[in-house]
């Protein structure tokens, strides 16, 4: 039995997390997400289930994914095994430090803090791509299997098997090839991967339904015609991003191109060293295209135009125009709102998103006055935006029928003229106007830092008169133990060491020569030194731990730096980590004000989200052919549209849900299981076919209750009652790309030509019906047996 419930993310677009139960007895989140507002409300429904969970599953790096992780370990009391990708560890931890670190330079934030982070980090078991897990504990019998989803490097898609149910939990993946990532391993070529193909359930989510992508270059192309025209205009660009998952699809793409040009480009977070650092050691999990540029000894995020900037300031390093990828991705927080703020009362700068944004973000609404201005500009000229949408999403509910058959995406007839036509939303400037919380982190000025002070060196005097009591009390102590250590020590050479210890340069008695009857002991001139005892305890001799305090990591040359700079010599050396360097050295204090921002800046919006488009969901989807559906994480608008479209397709699943946050969700098969005991002669009288690891056969017997038993009993049926033999039963299941590589395997030329059909030695055809049996066609000849008997050899018959 499979129950569902959506904790998160259902009918909206929030944060993600969701519910699985198995029998009653096993439940597996997945995704435990939040936003950077941290409204602890949001976790109510986590909060009555976080202490149950036996099993956590994290898919991205990002917020959405598990920004509330740290938070429920800590006082939820989520303590259960937790599982998720090497990159996503590495990353998911850096954004969550610059989260902190946006917030805390800005505002008292008491959430949770770093050591919650990493604490909570640490009970990650990290796994690799293809990689079978099979779950311990409560969660035995229970098998886990992440696969490369795109999007975000170490992003993953999720499979749960337990016995004959598999689960699939596919959100936010890509199976268009990027710079530094492949597509997502479900769809490639034109083909469903095998291991996901016709799950239990699938769920899936319906951010982009209503969304037709233009091609890939025509939006890199907007990208950069539109920095240059502002950097040619004397202006600069900010382009808000996250912190760790996408920016390096950006930093990467923007590096590249920056190479000739004379502007600065600068990446500026809190943790932009360590994020670059790990992605240089993480490019495995990238695609084939960044792994041949190492094979060359050239790391690709070795960058040559790219600065490093963790500290607001450091921009005063590069005056005039330049170009900062700045977070936080909501502008809600962090540098990116800084700058919005500086930057966009003017008419010079640009502001380019290149995400949407969080719902109910300042983002997110300068998306939508960009929608309305573009919207409006548009029907001056002629046909609405909206209608151009709608005709789109007509053609593509009518094309996706034939794509989805023959492997291929579906579309309309003139999907590139579609593109291109969405592409034409340009450039706008803005006249906005909002009131906009603001919170700064500024130095103590006047009378609060004469205060400051004050209290300052109140404190440091009450520190050093309890330091200095009890470094006396711990002097005493030592003396007492000396004492007991050298009884044996004569009074005389306590004098001596007293004597030699407080004055210098004198005539003294040597203590370790004696004179004769002749001879007198003669003094020396000599610098005294004490050779203090050494002390031991249980554990060995005691250290005192001044000795190893050093001033720790020093720059300079004899420091430990890290060499980043390019070959054209654009790049920085960096002496030592950066964000270890205090931002500020003076007193500060917190101040929160509201203030209305009038906007009059450029904007853009171009979408590299990294995200499959409507006409891609549609597509790959209904190939996945999933006996259940679960719609998960989009709009109302896009819910409803995602689940039409599936209805609309004969070969679709018609349990298709859409649940709304809270609802519990019972998928399970309608089946019985009812317990009876074998006989012996029925058992010795069975034929068992293997399939996997089962071993198969067809009963035909008499129930009957024994007198001294309550469970049933099967036994043969007398040859009086028996009704002969029965019709052979196929057990099994196998898919036509399977089957394609089995008979080559046996030397028969297998193509797939039309609709799903697969030719065989261009005599036979083998394709699927409505209702997923193997149809054999072709003439009866020798080929036609000799394929029937490998399909025979597929299945178990019984």
């Amino acid at each position: 039995m499979i129950v569902v419930t959506a904790i998160s993310g259902a009918q909206n677009e929030d944060a993600l997390c969701y519910l699985v139960e198995f029998d009653n007895e096993v439940k597996i989140l997945l995704d435990c997400g939040w936003n950077d507002q941290f409204n602890v409300e949001d976790l109510k429904h986590l909060r009555r289930v976080a202490k149950q969970v036996d099993c956590l599953l994290l898919s991205h790096p990002d917020l959405p994914h598990l920004g509330a992780f740290p938070y429920a370990c800590t006082n939820f009391s989520l303590n259960c095994p937790v599982y998720a990708t090497v990159p996503v560890v590495n990353m998911g931890r850096m954004c969550l430090h610059d989260i902190y670190l946006s917030k805390t330079n800005s505002m008292e934030f008491d959430v949770f803090g770093l050591e919650n982070v990493d604490v909570a980090f640490e009970k990650i078991t990290p796994l690799k791509y293809s990689q079978p897990m099979a779950l311990g504990g409560k969660c035995k019998g229970i098998t886990i299997t992440a696969y490369a989803a795109g999007h975000t490097i170490g992003g993953t898609i999720w499979r749960i098997k337990k016995d004959t149910e598999d689960v699939v939990y596919a959100v936010d993946y890509n199976h268009k090839k990027e710079r530094h990532l492949d597509g997502t391993v479900m769809h490639f070529n034109g083909e469903v991967l095998d291991a996901l193909s016709r799950p239990s359930l699938m769920i899936t989510d319906a951010y982009n339904s209503l969304v037709i992508h233009p091609p890939r270059k025509q939006r890199e192309s907007d990208l950069f015609e539109t920095i240059h025209s502002t950097l040619a205009s004397s202006g600069s660009v900010l382009i808000p991003t996250d912190s760790s998952a996408r920016v390096l699809e950006l930093a990467y793409l923007l590096d590249q191109r920056f190479q000739n040009v004379n502007y600065p480009l600068i990446l500026l977070t809190h943790m932009s060293y360590r994020t670059i650092q790990y992605a240089k050691s993480m490019l495995e999990w990238m695609s084939d295209a960044i792994n041949r540029q190492f094979d060359s000894r050239e790391n690709p995020f070795e960058f040559k135009s790219l600065r490093l900037c963790h500290r607001l300031k450091d921009l005063n390093q590069y005056p005039g125009p330049k170009v900062v990828l700045a977070s936080n991705l909501s502008l809600e927080t962090g540098y990116a709102k800084d700058l919005l703020l500086e930057w966009g009362t003017s008419k010079l700068n640009n502001v380019i998103l290149v995400d949407r944004g969080p719902p109910n973000s300042l983002a997110r609404r300068l998306y939508n006055e960009w929608i309305r201005m573009t919207t409006e500009q548009e029907k001056e000229g002629g046909r609405s935006m909206e209608e151009d949408i709608d005709i789109v999403i007509d053609e593509v509910n009518e094309g996706q029928k034939d794509g989805a058959k023959n492997g291929q995406l579906g579309g309309p007839k003139d999907g590139h003229q579609t593109g291109q036509m969405l592409a034409t939303r340009q450039t706008v400037l803005l006249d906005y106007r909002e009131k906009i919380q603001i919170h700064k982190r500024v130095p103590l000025e006047g009378s609060e830092l004469v205060e400051y002070n004050l209290e300052l060196q109140t404190r440091q005097q009450r520190e050093a008169a309890q330091a200095a009591l009890i470094a006396r009390s711990k002097s005493i102590i030592e003396e007492s133990d000396d004492d007991d250590a050298s009884s044996d020590t004569s009074d005389d050479d306590e004098g001596m060491e007293e004597l030699l210890y407080n004055q210098f340069d004198l005539y003294v008695r040597d203590a370790t020569k004696s004179g004769g009857f002749f001879k007198q002991t003669q003094s020396y001139r000599m610098f005294p030194y004490v050779e203090k005892r050494k002390r031991f305890d249980d554990y060995g001799e005691i250290l005192a731990p001044e000795m190893f305090e050093g001033g720790g990591r020093r720059s300079g040359s004899g420091g430990l730096g890290v060499e980043n700079e390019g070959r054209d010599g654009k790049g920085e050396q960096e002496k030592e980590d950066p964000t270890m360097v205090q931002d500020f050295d003076v007193p500060t204090k917190y101040v929160n004000y509201e203030e209305e921002v009038h906007f009059r800046c450029q904007l853009r919006f171009v979408d590299l989200e990294g995200l499959n488009d409507g006409r891609a969901l549609k597509t790959i989807v209904p190939q996945v052919q999933p006996r259940k559906l679960i719609i998960i994480h989009a709009s109302p608008e896009a819910t409803s549209d995602f689940a039409q479209s599936c209805f609309v397709i004969e070969s679709m699943t018609r349990d298709i849900y859409t649940p709304a946050v809270g609802e519990v969700l019972n998928v399970s098969a309608a089946i019985n299981f009812y317990r009876v005991k074998l006989t012996d002669a029925l058992v010795s009288s069975l034929k068992f076919s293997r399939l996997d690891e089962y071993d198969l056969a067809y009963i035909t017997g008499m129930i009957h209750l024994p007198p001294d038993s309550s469970v049933p009993v099967l036994d043969l049926v007398s040859p009086d009652e028996s009704t002969g033999g029965h019709l052979p039963v196929f057990i099994g299941e196998i898919k036509l790309t399977e089957l394609k590589r089995v008979l080559q395997a046996e030397g028969i030329i297998a193509e797939f030509k039309g609709e799903g059909v697969l030719v065989c030695n261009e005599k036979v055809a083998v394709r699927k019906s409505t209702n997923g049996q193997l149809v054999i066609e072709g003439s009866l000849s020798e080929d036609y047996y000799k394929i029937r008997d490998v399909i025979y050899g597929q299945h178990a018959i019984l």
